[in-house]
């Protein structure tokens, strides 16, 4: 059985990895642009068959976002295990109850790479599972 609210914050987390991959691309573009002027392009020139060609080269081709993005987010919450009953004949589950100061245990959600970002939750360093997703996608992880 799925815990839908340990998936949405999985899913926010996700949002939020993307978003500050889209904001750190868009910051770097705007100081490239801040040395180089104020154009769109830069021009350059390049060698061709022994004569000198001039190219105008947008400013955006030069980012190459993989190489200066954050790709990796990792969040890690002290709790609390609660056994809980099953319903309608499952068997009980296991619960676990975030603390403000430092528990037992340490739930970890692990978000790394692109898209889609692929993802581990772990209890106390054990995997509990792998995954998979779009952040732009509100599916199950």
């Amino acid at each position: 059985m799925a815990d839908y609210r340990l998936d949405d914050l999985i899913h926010t987390l996700a949002r939020a990895l993307a978003l500050t991959r889209h904001r750190c691309a868009h910051t770097h573009l705007q100081r490239l642009q801040a040395r180089l002027g104020s154009g769109q392009t830069l021009a350059v020139s390049s060698l061709v068959d022994g004569r000198w060609l001039q190219q105008d080269v947008p400013l955006a081709e030069l980012i190459v976002p993989r190489g200066i993005l954050a790709t990796t987010l990792e969040v890690q919450i002290d709790c609390a295990l609660d056994e809980v009953a099953g319903v309608d004949g499952q068997p009980p589950m296991i619960a676990l109850r975030p603390c403000m100061e430092a528990a037992e245990h340490r739930l970890t959600i692990c978000l790394h790479g692109g898209t889609p970002l692929c993802g581990e939750l772990l209890l106390d360093g054990q995997i509990l599972r792998r995954f998979s997703l779009d952040p732009s996608s509100p599916a199950e992880a």
